[in-house]
């Protein structure tokens, strides 16, 4: 190994001992369930921004994105980042206001004060897989992003990714959280600003690069005729845009905002911004063709670093990457954490104690980490592990959601049926129409009417929950 790599291994060592320390000094800060679910809703402009746009600028968008749009250009990557940055502004704009003023902790309280704790428990459910596959694609993009580097083996890679993030997730909550991922968001827009130019200066310049890549992969729309193209397009659009408003990681930032304003325009100037800066990784890509050719596509941004930068920039580009993937990591930890500890377990156990459910985050937090090793060793392609998680959030629980706060006519068993019929079409959908075909979207529409047909059906009168 060379020098230079040393220095590199050492700064991304150094960098990573940092974030850990971070979890241990916010620890004097946590003093109950609510502290460490959403640092108790206290959270000011900077923290607050921050932590929207780094939880969501992850894997997805720097490794997934790129390697996507190597291959498939702008049409490959309309989820994400457009469509994540619309979810963003649609909460912000018509949500975030709204679930502020309930003073409540996870989107299984909204549930339940909506729809009955027994309905909420059964939409408990639907969040564990979302998010075990959103973590297995952040400890993924971890393990190629180490193993590029120093030739790490894959799980070796991926072991000590996740040791890390679990340490500072268990110890410091949301507060850490939420610090790390400002200090992790400025490293993300410095490192691809400084990759971006490099590359369009060594191409000849951004028109030069335009015209040296082919016209279809620059295309915002589909060029075709064909319908089940544009319901693909529509599809794409909505498993992000539509399908994580009721993502537990992003109604947690918005919970943990000092107030209803704060959380409102955090959220709108989170999108802007993803949009913007998410637009780097995926020229970053497409333009990578013109001098990686032979590329696979997956590692490019790693390869890109490689080729241009010097040691020190590198430490910077990929402190960047990890950035973006810690970020996400950690959120994607504390989500279904807060879940168990917050809703499962007094369901479970309705004397349960603050110190009993602070102590139910804490420990879900590395099972759930255990957990997604498995699933990442097993799909090992970072774009399509999140896709599958989106898709579920899209189909079981995004109408009932969003019906939920502006319909007044729909109810509990509506919901219920709803999110399981919204589901079964998504997988019956992959099983027996043509893979091309789009089988989010259908379990979406098949979702959203049963929730309309069976609250309009079944009167309320006729529920009983407790």
């Amino acid at each position: 190994m060379s020098k230079d790599y040393i220095w590199i291994i050492c700064g991304v060592a150094v960098y990573m001992v940092i974030m850990a320390s971070i979890g241990l000094l916010v620890r004097s800060r946590i003093k109950d369930a609510r502290d460490y679910i959403v640092a108790g809703g206290r959270l000011g402009w900077w923290l607050s921004i921050g932590t929207i746009f780094a939880t969501w600028f992850g894997a997805e968008t720097c490794m997934g994105s790129s390697g996507t749009a190597f291959h498939k250009g702008i049409l490959g990557v309309i989820a994400d980042p457009f469509g994540a940055g619309l979810c963003l502004i649609i909460s912000g704009i018509f949500f975030a206001k709204i679930f502020r003023s309930l003073n409540i902790e996870t989107i299984v309280d909204y549930f339940e004060l909506r729809y009955g704790r027994r309905t909420a428990c059964i939409l408990c459910a639907v969040y564990i897989p979302v998010y075990l596959g959103w973590i297995g694609a952040q400890l993924l993009a971890f393990g190629y992003i180490l193993n590029s580097l120093t030739g790490m083996p894959l799980m070796a890679s991926i072991l000590i990714s996740t040791a890390v993030v679990l340490f500072y997730t268990y110890s410091g909550g949301m507060w850490a959280v939420s610090i790390t991922d400002l200090i992790q968001m400025l490293f993300i827009v410095i490192g691809l600003l400084i990759l971006f130019p490099i590359l369009i200066k060594d191409i000849g310049g951004l028109r030069q690069a335009i015209t040296n890549t082919p016209k279809e992969l620059l295309h915002f729309y589909p060029r075709s005729n064909n319908l089940i193209d544009w319901l693909n397009y529509l599809q794409a659009w909505i498993i992000v845009g539509l399908g994580s408003l009721p993502a537990q990681d992003l109604f947690q930032r918005i919970m943990s905002a000092k107030d209803a304003t704060v959380a409102r325009w955090s959220s709108i100037l989170s999108g802007i911004f993803y949009i913007i800066i998410g637009l780097l990784p995926v020229f970053l890509g497409i333009f990578s063709r013109i001098v990686l050719p032979q590329s696979s596509g997956e590692s490019i941004l790693i390869e890109l670093s490689l080729k241009y930068l010097s040691p020190l920039f590198i430490a910077i580009m990929v402190g960047a990457l990890l950035s973006a993937i810690m970020s996400s990591v950690d959120s994607a930890l504390l989500a279904p954490a807060s879940i168990v500890g917050n809703n499962i377990i007094p369901f479970l156990k309705p004397d349960a104690n603050e110190k009993t459910k602070l102590n139910w985050c804490k420990w879900s937090v590395p099972i759930f980490g255990i957990l997604s090793l498995f699933l990442a060793l097993y799909f090992k392609n970072i774009y399509r592990l999140c896709q599958e998680s989106w898709g579920i959030l899209l189909t079981g629980v995004a109408a009932p959601m969003i019906l939920g706060v502006y319909w007044k006519r729909a109810n509990a068993v509506g919901a219920f049926i709803g999110a399981i019929s919204g589901v079964s079409a998504w997988i019956i959908a992959k099983i027996f129409l043509p893979r091309n075909y789009p089988h989010n979207l259908y379990g979406f529409l098949v979702s959203f009417v049963v929730v309309v047909v069976v609250s309009l059906v079944w009167h309320p009168r006729t529920l009983r929950e407790t």
